[in-house]
């Protein structure tokens, strides 16, 4: 049996030490959520870098070994960390790998389809259409190559619909920096941000304020489990802190750069703002949203007045907006438009 270590910090996440390709140690892991790392040379918990230690599935993973004879030793250091900024670049940098590597899978996928379906074509036309002669001394090869045609064919395309997969995943893997610098999608972010720093705060009151309560009605509490429950709940705060302080350097770069961000000061009721291709009457401004009408006509260009559903209003948060027009603007935009009034 092996002398383990479960290992985890928020450098390089959780990792299993001891372990050898072959020894059983990841298959009894799976379960788990554990993985091998073929760049690293260690059995791993996906999702595990950056976070704080998932205690549940370290637990299991633990029981698990435990029960098939290893020996375990936990080290758990949520102190050891690399900045937000680290982590962000090598975000990209694996993503800018993985657009290169599904790139050249699918151009190899491509080539093998192409000629596969080229040759399967050809096996099936040589024939021109004619039937086979079932009491021919041909029949067997015309039935072997019809069949030949049928699979290459089938693999063809089966190849192709991985190439185009392939080719759909290195887009998006190429674009990644670009959608998670997006100005919306980075509001949207920050928004989260704050409040799961709200939370974390909120919950390291409820532990100090349920350790002193405890304290006084029973007379005792566990030191060293509050030191450690706030010990994480601070290194959470740093780091959901940090990654607050990071991208709002990215806001006010992109607005220095001409990125408009949208706020209430920009608004007042009357205006019209724009998300994708429609305008919506601004009916109320507020701190997170503005008051629009809400209606059915879904061809409509322009929600106003005239095809409100009632009296009925939905909200659009600013971080949708992409366009804003006065009254005015929007008469004379509807008149060059040959919209009605």
């Amino acid at each position: 049996m092996a002398q383990i270590t479960i290992e985890h910090t928020r450098a390089r996440g959780t990792l299993i030490l001891g372990s050898n390709p072959g020894d059983g140690i990841l298959q009894l892991l799976n379960p788990w959520g554990f993985r091998y790392a073929r760049n690293v040379g260690h059995v791993f918990l996906r999702g595990s870098r950056d976070r704080a230690a998932d205690m549940r599935r370290i637990r299991g993973a633990k029981a698990a070994l435990e029960g098939n004879g290893h020996a375990v030793t936990l080290t758990i250091d949520e102190a050891e960390r690399r900045t937000f900024q680290e982590a962000e670049q090598d975000r990209y940098r694996r993503a800018d790998r993985r657009a290169e590597r599904l790139d050249a899978r699918a151009d190899r996928l491509q080539e093998t389809s192409d000629a596969r379906w080229a040759e399967g074509r050809r096996l099936a036309a040589s024939y021109m259409g004619e039937p086979v002669k079932v009491d021919h001394y041909s029949a067997n090869r015309h039935l072997r190559d019809l069949e030949r045609s049928r699979k290459m064919c089938g693999r063809a395309v089966a190849e192709q619909e991985e190439a185009d997969r392939c080719r759909n995943l290195a887009e998006a893997a190429a674009t990644f920096e670009e959608h998670r610098k997006d100005v919306g999608t980075t509001l949207r972010r920050l928004e989260a941000l704050r409040a799961r720093l709200g939370r974390i705060e909120r919950q390291a009151e409820a532990a100090v304020r349920a350790a002193a309560a405890r304290a006084s009605s029973e007379g005792r509490t566990d030191p060293e489990q509050l030191v450690d429950h706030l010990a994480r709940l601070d290194a959470d705060h740093h780091d959901v802190g940090e990654q607050i302080r990071h991208w709002e350097r990215l806001i006010e770069e992109a607005e220095a750069g001409g990125a408009k961000v949208w706020r209430p000061d920009d608004f007042t009721p009357g205006d019209y703002c724009r998300t994708g291709e429609r305008w919506y009457l601004v009916l109320r401004v507020n701190q997170r949203t503005l008051s629009v009408p809400k209606s059915l006509d879904w061809q409509a260009r322009v929600y106003d007045r005239g095809n409100q559903l009632g009296s009925r209003t939905s909200t659009l948060p600013y971080d949708k907006v992409s366009g804003r027009m006065s009254a005015e603007e929007m008469a004379a935009w509807k008149r060059s438009e040959g919209l009605p009034d």
